[in-house]
C-alpha cells in the first residue's frame, strides 16, 4: 500500500477520505492505514486522524519547547460494546514522547467510555523535528467487555 502524504495543514477529512478504509481482515496483530485513510475494525470500531498541523510546545507544556506534530483522533464505535478510551493505547514515531499542553488543547486520551453508536474527538501532539517527514503513528483500542486488546492500527505517511 502506497504512503500517504499529508499536509500539515490539514482540514478535516472529505467524505472520500472517511470512505476509503483499511479494513481489519487478517490475523496479524497489527494493520498498516495511510495517514488519510480510516482504519474500521472487524467489529465496526473505527480510528481516523485529522487536521495535521505543526507547532512548538508552549513554555509550560510537557515537555515544552518542543516541535511537534499535532493532529486530532476520532473513534466511533460502531460495535455493541462499550469502548473504555482510557485504556487506548496512541504512540508515535519511534517512540516519541507526547505533548502534554492544556493551554493548546492536548490533555491525552479522554478517561471516559464510548457508548455503541457514538463517536469522541480528541487532539494529541508528539514531538516531531521540523525536518522530519515520515510519520508513524499507532492506535491500539482496548474492550473490556471480554475480547481484550484490539489488533493495533499502524497510520503512517509523509507530512510535508
Amino acid at each position: 500500500m502506497p504512503a500517504a502524504t499529508v499536509s500539515a495543514a490539514q482540514d478535516a477529512p472529505s467524505a472520500d477520505d472517511v470512505a476509503d478504509t483499511s479494513v481489519d481482515d487478517s490475523d496479524s496483530d497489527t494493520m498498516t492505514v495511510a495517514l488519510d485513510k480510516t482504519a474500521t475494525w472487524r467489529n465496526g470500531v473505527k480510528a481516523h486522524l485529522s487536521g495535521f498541523a505543526r507547532g512548538t510546545s508552549g513554555e509550560f507544556a510537557f515537555p515544552s519547547g518542543e516541535d511537534y506534530l499535532a493532529f486530532s483522533v476520532t473513534v466511533q464505535n460502531d460495535s455493541k460494546s462499550t469502548l473504555d478510551l482510557s485504556m487506548l493505547s496512541l504512540s508515535c514515531t519511534d517512540g516519541a514522547e507526547e505533548v502534554f499542553d492544556t493551554d493548546a488543547g492536548f490533555d491525552g486520551t479522554p478517561s471516559t467510555h464510548l457508548l455503541p453508536g457514538k463517536s469522541q474527538t480528541w487532539k494529541v501532539a508528539c514531538v516531531f523535528p521540523k525536518s522530519a517527514k515520515d510519520a508513524q503513528i499507532e492506535v491500539t483500542p482496548s474492550d473490556t467487555s471480554a475480547s481484550g486488546w484490539y489488533r493495533t492500527a499502524i497510520f503512517t505517511g509523509q507530512v510535508k
